[in-house]
């Protein structure tokens, strides 16, 4: 599971019903996750990070690990902190970049940590920080 996010996760738990049962929709995997199927469509088609309280109320449902369950948070922090990060009013700032992604500034902060330690952010002055694709 190292990488992926849960999105991914989400479409391919879907997928892999559907190969088991051709009749399987949308609407039955999203009563079986115990949501409103408009909300599985929504994270299946979205673009942007899902919420942690998305994953912490699916997570469960989908019989991931309260470890695996920290790991997803993290991951769609970090993709939330790059969203930010893009934007044509971008300022490096952590405040700025918590209230655009709608987490915390500690969250921010670990965000950052990550991407840096990954090597998706490089930050070679203190204003300006570019995303890389490693």
């Amino acid at each position: 599971m190292p990488g992926v996010r849960f999105r991914e996760l989400v479409a391919g738990e879907f997928e892999r019903r559907r190969r088991l049962n051709c009749r399987y929709s949308l609407r039955g995997y999203a009563r079986a996750l115990g949501v409103h199927h408009a909300t599985v469509s929504r994270l299946l088609a979205g673009s942007q990070p899902v919420q942690d309280q998305t994953i912490r109320t699916l997570g469960p449902r989908l019989g991931l690990s309260p470890g695996e369950i920290a790991a997803l948070i993290s991951r769609e922090d970090a993709a939330a902190v790059v969203l930010g990060i893009a934007r044509p009013a971008f300022r490096p700032d952590c405040r700025w970049l918590a209230m655009v992604a709608g987490i915390s500034v500690d969250r921010v902060n670990i965000a950052l940590e990550l991407l840096l330690r990954t090597g998706r952010l490089r930050m070679p002055s203190a204003s300006q920080w570019l995303v890389t694709q490693s």
